[in-house]
């Protein structure tokens, strides 16, 4: 028989409205963001360099003077009862006879102890010198030579090398040559 009309094609009415649905929990947080390009100098930038200095201004005006100061007290008084006078010439000789003596000894005295220092040095080259020959005549008679007398400079430290077999070998040699003549 007949059918349910509803099922075919035909819609019927809205049903009621659901409940709503909770907030969905929070995303990941995103990567960091890059910095941004420098901005461009401006009021901010670097100071300019520093002008050249001004010429200085005339001079001032000169002040004006003080008050003169209190007055000094008087000098000596002199041979002659006269203030702030010279001594004379006469006075002053027995002073500088006195300077002039006290200095030629001083230079005497001087002159005298290089002397002496001298005649030391003098004397200690001669002691020094005479063991010197008396060694050098001494050498001379050792060797049975007596045209040849040499003072000697100075003594050198001998260096020890140390011989090689080779060396040994050849001398060895050299020996046995000699002993034939």
């Amino acid at each position: 028989m007949a059918k349910n009309p509803a099922g075919r094609g035909l819609q019927g009415p809205a049903g009621p409205r659901g409940p709503q649905g909770q907030p969905g929990r929070r995303g990941p947080d995103g990567q960091r963001g890059k910095p941004g390009p420098d901005g461009k100098p401006g009021a901010a930038g670097k100071p300019g360099p520093q002008g050249p200095r001004g010429e200085a201004g005339p001079p001032g005006k000169a002040g004006p003077q003080g008050p003169q100061g209190p007055r000094g007290e008087q000098g000596p008084i002199g041979e002659q009862g006269l203030p702030g006078t010279l001594p004379t010439i006469d006075q002053l000789m027995p002073w500088l006879e006195q300077i002039f003596t006290a200095y030629d000894d001083y230079r005497r005295m001087r002159d005298r102890e290089a002397n002496e220092r001298e005649a030391e040095l003098i004397a200690v080259r001669d002691i020094f010198a005479a063991t010197e020959h008396d060694e050098a005549l001494e050498e001379a008679f050792e060797d049975d030579d007596p045209h040849q007398i040499d003072i000697p400079k100075k003594k050198k430290k001998k260096k020890h090398k140390k011989k090689k077999k080779h060396a040994k070998q050849a001398q060895d040699h050299d020996d046995q040559d000699d002993e034939g003549f």
